[in-house]
């Protein structure tokens, strides 16, 4: 795990949600930003696969769906 800093305008981010009146609510805030990204990002690329994974798929879909040996 890292820590990082950034700057944000505070004013900004009141003006994004009226919830948002201090530092620690705005952190607070920011984290899940981050972390529902991330997850989302892992997400992706579970879903992803490569060309030998899709080859594979195929080869035994045609397999089952002809019975072939």
């Amino acid at each position: 795990m890292c820590t990082v800093s950034i700057n944000i305008d505070e004013a900004t981010m009141r003006q994004i949600n009226p919830l948002l009146t201090s530092r620690e609510s705005i952190r607070y805030w920011l984290q899940h930003q981050v972390d529902v990204m991330i997850e989302e990002m892992m997400v992706e690329d579970t879903e992803t696969m490569d060309v030998e994974e899709l080859r594979a798929m195929l080869h035994e879909t045609v397999r089952k769906e002809y019975a072939l040996p």
